[in-house]
């Protein structure tokens, strides 16, 4: 912007108001457009409960067809109990009766005189095992060729008769009627074969309960709707008949008639439509296409003046003179951001650029080169530090005291981000310098808490576990400085917390005696020494990981070194916490111990 149009704001003149919503209902002759909508809206309900009552029609005409016709033979019962008993010993046949008619035959011929639907229960059991298993794989094909004369006469994807439990969800067909356009089978989609078995979807067995106390209910899924009727309980099973209609066929044919019913109304509309649209073109949106070109040209040119300008040919009383004038306003305020943000955006990435710094520097603090001591045969040692921020408060640190003697540290700074880090910074130059002057843990912290609670002012501290361990004989002394109790493992054991009293925290108050805690390890034993961003790590549902996990993912994995180790709890952590967001470092330290003869002996 040039210097005049520095000191010059857009004003808003004051003008008559026309709402935008009064121009548009005129236009469009709003009373129309609902009468249409409500139109609609009332034919299809109409239509839908039109072809759903035809649909319980066309059902009960099939599925009372097929129960009168199973309900012809006198043996009804022991039928449909012998197929559900025998399904899987049953030699039936599909679509056809060349082998039925000669099964026949060959039945009649065995027992003249008896006819297969006046056939009492009472005969049938009379009858020789093999006669009863012709017997109803007979019937079975005649009420089989009954249900596929009932599908091809009816307008329905299937029907079957099944048997199901008490719970309604695991089910057995019996019959499925077919017209041989779908596979015969036992998978999906299939019209399925005797003794096929499904789990029931929780609508279907809705329907079945409401069934079986005979009352319709439809069972809809997003490809089928289900109607069944109450058989009866056989053999300990509930048998019913069902019918499938295909929801796309059915959906179709509601779409159809109502479209038909609102085609005359939609033509009449159309018409009224080209003509609000052609007033609402010249009065609505060529002013907003006006508005959308000299936005498209601020965006592109980000020149203030010039767009003001352009908008001034905008004529309209409505609130698209209003959003001109807000455009306006808008435009020259977003001049003044641009070089607001412009200032904010250097010095965020300045920001930036240090933080990466003070990340790279704290790193480098921590020791990071593995093996740490490749000449020494006696113990091995790994560590890793997963900051929260970009930089974190917790660190680690071993090192040599002497030939004989190993320090190791791990401590956790209270807060995060940079003041924590520079706390950390002097926490552990503090406690490392100390240490190698020589005394016990309890002396070394006591006299680094002197220190930092020297002009503590900001209120930082530091919970501290330090252990100095004599490499030649396994014992060592620890002082814990209320941090986390350590986890040690025996040689062929499994991991378990190490707990005794702690002392408070470094930086709390000045004076303090730390006790110290004595221990011994032997050649094959482990310590496992952590931050509280291990059993505080948090899941989503607001859960902690706890001790109780983190000594369960340690004694996971078999035998394993100390980097998979420390790897797979972090992995265990990672898969607990999810999806939610890291709020704490996590830092693990890890030892081996394998005495003065080395590893192999």
């Amino acid at each position: 912007m040039s210097d005049t149009s520095d000191n010059k704001r857009f004003v808003r003149k004051k003008r008559i108001r026309i709402s935008l919503v009064v121009e548009v209902a005129f236009f469009f002759l709003l009373g129309l457009v609902i009468t249409g909508i409500l139109s609609y809206l009332i034919l299809k309900n109409a239509t839908n409960e039109s072809i759903k009552n035809q649909k319980m029609r066309q059902f009960e005409q099939a599925a009372y067809g097929a129960i009168n016709d199973m309900a012809e033979y006198y043996s009804y019962d022991w039928i449909l109990g012998y197929w559900i008993e025998h399904a899987y010993d049953m030699d039936v046949e599909y679509d056809s009766k060349t082998i039925t008619d000669q099964k026949t035959v060959e039945f009649a011929a065995r027992h003249p005189g008896l006819v297969i639907k006046t056939a009492l229960p009472e005969q049938i059991e009379a009858l020789s095992e093999e006669d009863q298993r012709i017997f109803a794989e007979i019937v079975y094909n005649e009420v089989l060729l009954r249900f596929n004369h009932i599908k091809s006469g009816q307008e329905v994807e299937y029907i079957y008769l099944l048997a199901t439990d008490d719970t309604y969800t695991n089910d057995m067909f019996l019959v499925s009627g077919s017209d041989v356009v779908k596979p015969r089978g036992s998978n999906y989609g299939d019209s399925y074969i005797l003794g096929t078995r499904v789990t029931s979807t929780p609508s279907q067995v809705d329907a079945m309960k409401q069934a079986a106390e005979f009352k319709t209910h439809i069972a809809e899924t997003e490809q089928y709707m289900d109607i069944y009727v109450y058989v009866g309980n056989i053999s300990g099973m509930n048998l019913f008949v069902g019918v499938t209609y295909d929801l796309n066929s059915y959906q179709t044919e509601i779409k159809d008639e109502t479209m038909h019913g609102v085609t005359n109304f939609v033509l009449l509309q159309l018409v009224l439509s080209v003509i609000c649209l052609l007033l609402l073109f010249f009065f609505t949106i060529r002013p907003l296409k006006m508005v959308q070109s000299n936005v498209r040209h601020y965006r592109d040119y980000k020149d203030s003046d010039e767009v003001i300008d352009r908008m001034e040919s905008i004529r309209s009383l409505n609130e698209i003179g209003d959003l001109k004038d807000d455009i306006c306003e808008m435009v020259e305020s977003i001049d003044e951001y641009m070089t607001e943000i412009r200032n904010i955006t250097a010095e965020k990435e300045r920001i930036g650029a240090e933080l990466n710094v003070a990340t790279k520097i704290q790193a480098d603090m921590l020791p990071s080169d593995f093996p740490a001591f490749p000449d020494r045969k006696d113990f091995d040692i790994y560590a890793t530090m997963d900051p929260a921020k970009e930089v974190g408060g917790d660190f680690y640190d071993f090192f040599l005291v002497d030939d004989n003697h190993l320090a190791m540290v791990i401590a956790d700074v209270s807060g995060k981000g940079v003041p924590a880090a520079l706390f950390m910074v002097i926490s552990k130059t503090l406690i490392k310098t100390r240490t190698l002057v020589g005394g016990s843990p309890a002396e070394i912290l006591y006299d680094v808490n002197n220190q930092l609670c020297e002009r503590n002012d900001s209120g930082y501290f530091v919970t501290v576990w330090l252990g100095i361990l004599d490499l030649t004989t396994g014992k060592g002394v620890a002082a814990n400085a209320g941090h986390e109790h350590p986890a040690l493992c025996k040689k062929g054991g499994s991991f378990e917390m190490v707990k005794y009293r702690h002392s408070p925290a470094l930086g709390t108050m000045q004076g303090i005696k730390f006790r110290e805690h004595d221990f011994e390890i032997e050649p094959g034993d482990r310590i496992f020494v952590y931050t509280d961003g291990v059993p505080e790590a948090t899941s989503a549902e607001n859960e902690l990981f706890g001790e109780e996990r983190a000594l369960a993912a340690l004694n996971r994995l078999l035998d394993p070194n100390l980097p998979d180790l420390l790897v797979h709890v972090k992995e265990e952590i990672d898969g607990f916490v999810g999806e939610a967001q890291q709020f704490d470092d996590i830092t693990m330290l890890g030892f081996d111990y394998y005495g003065p003869n080395g590893k192999n002996e």
